[in-house]
């Protein structure tokens, strides 16, 4: 008993995409789709979405696909993340403390 991924792209637009994968697994000819979450990715045409997308696993059809849509530039821009090691203290102090 083999089990087979099939992979299906939704929602692409210039800016995103999401990815859709499923499992099946064949039984006595039929293909039966297994009782496992379906797993939904989104993905940003940002430099690090694009990169995402590319090292995610996915064929090179469904990549290809993808960019052919998106084109050769990102479209957005990858989200500013806070440094962790830099954070404002927290005033637990109210004023009927002092």
């Amino acid at each position: 008993m083999e089990i087979s991924t099939k992979t299906t792209i939704y929602y692409l637009t210039e800016r995103s995409v999401d990815i859709s994968t499923e499992q099946f697994v064949e039984i006595n000819g039929t293909e039966v789709k297994l009782d496992t979450p379906k797993h939904l990715m989104p993905y940003y045409n940002s430099p690090l979405g694009r990169e995402s997308l590319q090292n995610a696993g996915y064929s090179e059809n469904v990549v290809n696909a993808v960019f052919e849509i998106w084109g050769d530039e990102p479209t957005v821009a990858d989200p500013e993340v806070q440094d962790p090691e830099v954070t404002e203290p927290i005033n637990t102090e109210t004023e009927n403390d002092t």
